[in-house]
């Protein structure tokens, strides 16, 4: 406890006197392990910026890292979809990293808020995150920690790339063998070099591994390899074990789950590249023009197009517009609500399995995944008393 309150506290103004002269720090928006990120004012303009400051006292390493992480993000600038890096400071125990605030914080705040995305948000979204990646890996540079707590969102909730502290240039050809990342994110190519000596290596389809597990995520509100025993996890990761037969998948299409497949795929060299995850049809958008009026040849035979009729045309695409409401809303109609379902299986039943998550993620905070047939109202059944006096006079009697 006491360390953290001393993490709260801001730094000595004589060791940081260039960062306090152009800035004037604010109110704290997280922390790390070893390092605070506050809201500060630049003084001469008024702008806001997020300042991660952090604390070289305790570790020698820290610096080597944070260097390394400043060089990367300097490669990486120039994206809209990438953080900016504003400003650097150094002293002798803290470095002081300004960037550009992103007021609507990390992608997981907002997915926990929220518990799952729509097709139209995710595509939205995993359409940024891969331009992200394609200019990141474009420069050479492969994350290695792609997850929705390393993606923040601007004010127009528009995406930005961040945390950069484990990503790495590479050469061309070259492989990596270091384990690092997030586990439930991490691609089976970069669990075998921890497990087998004679390992390949990885390289920068380990990213696309990590937009696969989002993609997966923000659809259903849990990632697709999450088990309460890391083992299991793990080796579910490595067989590629993922399953669409819980209750919210019956609400999606089969897009996205065809391009989470084509992700999730084990073997790197067999996996979608950047280039084709964003022509794929999930992220093309049918266009039709009703000002197109053009001469047709079929063989032989020629057909005119009627003249101009604005009356004609308006009544056409107020038709239109009403089909293609109708067609939107089958998806969306309500289910007639059955009590004996409600009572029996109220998991089964979307508007109820809505407000079931929604309660699971205030309760425990955190994603929560019940096995195969996702069914998170079961965390809310007790066994009754009566049951447990049971187990326990039996259990006494032994």
């Amino acid at each position: 406890m006491a360390r953290e309150e001393e993490y709260d506290k801001l730094p000595d103004k004589d060791a940081a006197k260039e960062f306090y002269a152009k800035y004037e720090p604010k109110e704290l928006l997280g922390r790390g392990i070893s390092s605070t990120v506050r809201r500060c004012i630049e003084k001469e303009t008024g702008r806001e910026y997020a300042a991660k400051i952090i604390d070289l006292s305790n570790d020698d390493a820290t610096l080597e890292g944070t260097k390394q992480e400043v060089n990367i993000l300097r490669t990486v600038v120039g994206h809209p979809y990438i953080i900016e890096l504003q400003d650097v400071f150094e002293s002798s125990t803290f470095i002081f990293l300004v960037f550009e605030l992103c007021k609507h914080g990390e992608l997981f705040d907002y997915l926990t808020s929220v518990v799952t995305l729509s097709e139209k948000k995710t595509r939205y979204i995993m359409k940024q995150v891969f331009e992200g990646v394609q200019h990141i890996h474009s420069r050479g540079v492969v994350h290695r920690d792609l997850k929705p707590e390393n993606i923040l969102l601007d004010d127009n909730l528009n995406v930005k790339i961040t945390d950069f502290g484990f990503a790495k240039k590479l050469e061309k050809g070259e492989l990596l063998h270091d384990l690092c990342g997030t586990p439930g994110y991490l691609a089976p190519e970069t669990l075998k070099t921890n497990m087998f000596e004679d390992a390949p290596g990885y390289s920068f389809e380990v990213d696309i591994w990590a937009c696969g597990v989002i993609m997966y995520t923000l659809l259903v509100g849990c990632p697709p390899f999450w088990h309460r025993k890391q083992m299991v996890m793990l080796r579910n990761i490595m067989e590629g074990k993922y399953s669409f037969s819980s209750p919210e998948w019956t609400d999606i299409s089969e897009s996205p789950k065809d391009l989470i497949r084509k992700l999730l795929v084990v073997d790197p060299k067999q996996r979608i590249s950047i280039e084709e995850a964003l022509q794929h049809e999930f992220f093309q958008s049918v266009k039709l023009d009703f000002d197109t009026i053009q001469i047709k040849e079929i063989g032989s035979v020629k057909l005119q197009t009627s003249k101009f009729n604005a009356r004609r045309k308006f009544k056409m695409a107020i038709l239109f517009v009403r089909a293609m409401v109708r067609i939107q809303r089958l998806r969306f109609t309500p289910e007639p609500l059955s009590v004996d379902t409600a009572r029996t299986d109220p998991y089964r039943i979307k508007l109820l399995r809505k407000i079931v998550d929604g309660c699971a993620f205030r309760v425990y905070g955190h994603w929560v995944k019940k096995g195969e047939g996702q069914n998170r109202a079961a965390l809310f059944e007790n066994a009754p008393k009566t049951d447990l006096k049971h187990i326990y006079l039996a259990n006494l009697s032994r």
